[in-house]
Formats: C-alpha cells, sequence, structure tokens
C-alpha cells in the first residue's frame, strides 16, 4: 500500500519503493530469494500502466478464474498479465531495470509514479495518469499522484 515516485534514469533504472519490495520478499518463498529476490511486471489488463505483483498474487489468481467460467473476462486478464509479464530482480536497495518494451509501452520516461493496489502495485508515467480521461483511473490515483509530485516541485 502507499504511494511513492522515483527517478528512472539512462539506463532503464528505477528503485522500488522499501515498502513495495518489503512486500514483496514477504509473500516470496524463502527458496526462491537463494536467486536475489525479484517481481513479476507487465502491462496493466486495463490501464496505461504496469502492473506488479508476487508468484503468490498468481497463484491466487489462477484459483480464483479456475472456479470461474473458462469463457469470462478473468481469463483474459489473465493472459494479458501472465503472457507479457517477465520477472524484474531488484537489488538490496530495490534497483530495478524496466523491460524496454514495457516502459516505452506505458510511457514511462523520467519518473514512474507507484501505487499500492493491495495484492499488486501499479507503475505509471505520472504524465499518462494525469492525463487520463477513463474510468479505469479513479480520481484519488490521480489526486495522489499530483500531490506527490506537488511535494516535489514538479508540479
Amino acid at each position: 500500500m502507499g504511494t511513492a515516485l522515483q527517478l528512472v534514469d539512462d539506463k532503464n533504472r528505477v528503485s522500488i519503493p522499501a515498502k513495495f519490495r518489503d512486500a514483496v520478499i514477504a509473500n516470496t518463498d524463502p527458496g526462491d530469494l537463494k536467486s536475489g529476490p525479484s517481481v513479476m511486471i507487465g502491462q496493466h489488463p486495463e490501464s496505461p500502466c504496469l502492473i506488479a505483483f508476487d508468484r503468490s498474487w498468481i497463484e491466487n489468481e489462477m484459483a480464483t478464474a479456475a472456479t470461474e467460467n473458462a469463457g469470462g473476462s478473468r481469463f483474459n486478464t489473465l493472459r494479458a498479465i501472465a503472457g507479457g509479464a517477465e520477472p524484474v530482480g531488484f537489488d538490496s536497495t530495490g534497483r530495478a531495470v524496466l523491460v524496454n518494451w514495457m516502459k516505452d509501452e506505458v510511457g514511462i520516461k523520467k519518473h514512474a509514479f507507484f501505487y499500492g493496489s493491495i495484492n499488486h502495485f501499479e507503475i505509471w508515467d505520472p504524465a499518462t495518469l494525469l492525463a487520463a480521461d477513463d474510468a479505469s483511473v479513479l480520481p484519488v490515483v490521480k489526486n495522489a499522484c499530483r500531490r506527490i509530485m506537488a511535494e516535489k516541485g514538479l508540479a
């Protein structure tokens, strides 16, 4: 949960905020951490942003989808997330490299806005978020982005 605004450097590196990476590590099987922590990142199935989640979220989503109808939108959501998701490792400071095509697809340039959503988090380009006019982007998300940008002197 929570929000953060992070810089993206010229090598597509961004620091995943501590509160988000701590949650990912806490939800990761210790055996899976032997090669270092990672988070799954892919395109959000409904909004023009990235979605990041740990492997336990995938298992929960798959179990839920299996109990619902096979032709429903939930399977399309799973397809969109799983097919385009990549495991992205991060170091002790949270520094991770965003996959170039994903970053470009959602317009992330110099800053990345992180927004926690209970069991996953979203990564937005602030300008894309603030310009979005569809119903899939709640005003509270835009307001949080505006506030944090103003706090950092970017608005």
